[in-house]
């Protein structure tokens, strides 16, 4: 019985081996073809000990890398490099020989790189041989299978510098090889200047799992680091990686941050936000960071190779941090916190109701829901530290337009103000942000008191500008908000005299100045001012007593204003009035040095010169009669006469015309023409009257 059951049991096990075998013959040349190499032939065939019998064994520099991967057992990979595999005439030979030179093939690869050749046994030779025309060379190598279990090197390394000099070093290998290795091994160097310079020392470190840490370094070198896994049974090689240099630390934060802000012109609810700044250290690029202060999730983070980044970002309050790297550090960082912009009045369109001081109610104007689902509320108060600490909450409403608080985390406090603004999302689904940049718009905010009173400081800064007889010029600050404790509906103004009770004046809250009119003169007046709300007025200001001037409108200094000016102007007036006249009227003739009075007056001279002086002429004078009316002169009138005529001729020798100097002189044309037509008009009523004599 029991020789029955072995005797099938050993059947069974032949006819496995020989289904393994089958399927082994099946499968090895679909191997090798996959790997698009041409299929190996046997050393006899292809006459391979005669054939290249008289190749040279230690003319071919480099040798041949032949290695097995861990999860590719059973199947050899080999590599070669030589400078004649780059000439087009060089041909390669892989001989693979196993179980004692029993088992050889010869492969002629297309490539410096053969893959997927069987290994049988634990002991294999290689040999590589190199053809190039009639030159011939051959290196092999003899090795045990587990010895040619190659593990890496690793596809990815990272590196991280910090301020007291440590560097960790974190590596990633492929999956397979990663489920082998145990412990990763790193050796560097320091690099002495900018050209490279290495003390030629490697030092290693090896550790288990990563990152890696490497210490003791002096300040922050350049390094030349490599990585690779450390040696074990399951990986026999462990080649090293590429080299990689680590510059120095980034020590200082981006400067200068410098934002500028545009509103949206087709898009209400968004701003466009440009930032920019500067860095002096040698780096890779810069990482910003953009959340929002109200802590609601979804931090975005932006690579940029330039300090410049522009977004889009709702009127929220947000918090960017800009910092620098390289392949090793992070520089500190430099941070901004964007505040809501100062907006103008958008018509009501939100309101607040306040049920308690855990709970109110936020209703909005348009039929948003239309359009939106997913709303975003935050609120804080106004006054308070700088960001302001921002509660949110999202929701998701498709019915109504309005959203009720309940539990909200900080209770509502009496006399303080609240700035509450709803945000609208595009998302239909969850309503949590997505991300940071352009994900929502600000639909519009609105200010609230959970409970009112009376402002608790005066304006500040009230004085009195001016005061004339009649008027006293009134200003003042605006109340702070923090001291206002409720909505300001504007100021009062108090005054009053000592013959009437005092009076108030409101005045607007954006108003911040007054005149008061109506004043009598030379009266002193007690004024305050004060701010209310809808519970009442606040505390006043200090009463500050002020007396109007006494008299007119005009004072004495405007008095003795004008009198200087108008001295001014008669001083100064005369000689442009004489200027003005040689300017505009530089025709108007001068009596004394006109032609025509010169040629009259020398008519006249002969006219008027003495009887005797002049030359007789031959006449008739028997019609000539000459009648005296005139009385003989008594002697007073003959001295009047004599001395007359005394003066005259003193006159005359003063004058440079005798005769015309005393009528014409400073005379005008037209004065001397009315002067000669009188003179002729009185001439012939003197002829008539001789005639009629």
């Amino acid at each position: 019985m029991i020789r029955s059951i072995l005797g099938r049991r050993n059947e069974i096990g032949k006819n496995c081996q020989f289904l393994l075998l089958l399927a082994g013959g099946i499968l090895y040349p679909c191997v090798v073809y996959s790997t698009r190499q041409m299929k190996p032939v046997s050393c006899r065939s292809d006459n391979y000990p005669s054939k290249y019998k008289h190749c040279n064994a230690s003319a071919l520099q480099g040798g041949v890398d032949c290695f097995v991967k861990p999860h590719q057992e059973g199947l050899l990979t080999c590599q070669w490099r030589h400078e004649a595999a780059k000439e087009k005439q060089a041909n390669f030979t892989l001989v693979v020989r196993q179980k004692q030179d029993k088992f050889c093939q010869v492969y002629k690869p297309m490539s410096n790189t053969l893959t997927g050749i069987p290994v049988f046994e634990d002991n294999l030779t290689v040999e590589v041989l190199l053809q190039n025309g009639s030159n011939c060379s051959k290196t092999n190598v003899t090795t045990h299978h587990d010895n040619l279990l190659r593990c890496g090197p690793p596809h990815h390394v990272t590196f991280r510098r910090y301020s007291d000099s440590r560097v960790n070093v974190s590596a990633r290998w492929s999956s397979d090889d990663t489920k082998v290795i145990a412990a990763v091994c790193v050796r560097y160097k320091e690099v002495t200047d900018h050209h490279r310079h290495d003390d030629g020392r490697w030092r290693q470190v090896c550790c288990q799992g990563a990152p890696c840490h490497l210490a003791g370094l002096k300040g922050s070198p350049v390094l030349e680091v490599q990585v690779a896994c450390n040696i074990s049974d399951k990986c026999a090689q462990c080649p090293w990686g590429h080299v990689c240099t680590l510059p120095p630390e980034l020590t200082q934060p981006p400067l200068s941050l410098h934002v500028v802000e545009n509103k949206m012109a087709d898009k209400g609810g968004q701003r466009i936000i440009s930032l920019t700044w500067t860095f002096s250290e040698a780096h890779d690029g810069f990482n910003v960071s953009v959340a929002k202060a109200s802590g609601e999730p979804s931090q975005q983070v932006f690579t940029v190779a330039r300090p410049a980044i522009t977004l889009l970002l709702s009127t929220s309050v947000f918090r960017v941090h800009v910092y620098a790297f390289n392949n090793v550090s992070l520089s500190p960082a430099a941070g901004i916190t964007l505040t809501p912009p100062h907006e103008d009045d958008d018509g009501g369109r939100l309101s607040v109701r306040v049920h308690n001081q855990t709970s109110f109610s936020v209703l909005w104007k348009d039929d948003l829901v239309r359009k939106y689902n997913c709303f975003c509320l935050e609120w804080s108060a106004t006054c308070g530290p700088r960001p302001p600490n921002l509660s949110y909450e999202a929701f998701y409403e498709d019915v109504n337009n309005n959203w009720t608080l309940v539990d909200i985390p900080e209770r509502l406090r009496a006399f303080v103000s609240y700035d509450v603004w709803l945000h609208v999302r595009d998302e239909r689904e969850t309503c949590d942000l997505k991300q940071v940049n352009n994900s929502e718009a600000t639909y519009a905010t609105a200010r609230f008191y959970f409970l009112e009173g009376t402002p608790d400081s005066a304006p500040p800064n009230f004085s009195v500008v001016s005061a004339t007889s009649s008027s006293l010029e009134l200003r003042w600050s605006a109340i702070l908000p923090e001291n206002r404790r409720g909505f300001l509906l504007g100021y009062l103004i108090y005054y009053a005299d000592n013959r009437q009770p005092e009076r108030n004046i409101r005045v607007e809250p954006w108003r911040h100045n007054y005149t008061l009119e109506g004043l009598r003169s030379g009266t002193a007046y007690r004024i305050q001012v004060s701010g209310f709300t809808r519970v009442g007025p606040g505390n006043r200001s200090v009463a500050m007593v002020v007396e109007t001037r006494i008299g007119g409108s005009l004072n004495r200094t405007a008095l003795l204003t004008i009198s200087i000016l108008v001295l001014l102007t008669a001083m100064l007036a005369t000689p442009f009035l004489r200027r003005a006249k040689v300017v505009f009227w530089p025709n108007i003739p001068n009596p004394d040095k006109s032609k025509s009075m010169q040629s009259l007056n020398a008519h006249t001279h002969l006219l008027l010169q003495p009887v005797d002086s002049l030359k007789p002429e031959e006449c008739d004078v028997a019609s000539l009669l000459v009648v005296e009316l005139r009385a003989p002169p008594s002697k007073r009138q003959q001295s009047a006469r004599g001395r007359s005529a005394a003066a005259e001729e003193q006159s005359a020798a003063n004058s440079h015309d005798p005769l015309l100097a005393a009528p014409f002189s400073g005379y005008t044309s037209m004065d001397v023409i009315q002067q000669l037509m009188m003179m002729g008009e009185e001439g012939r009523s003197r002829g008539r009257l001789r005639d009629a004599v």
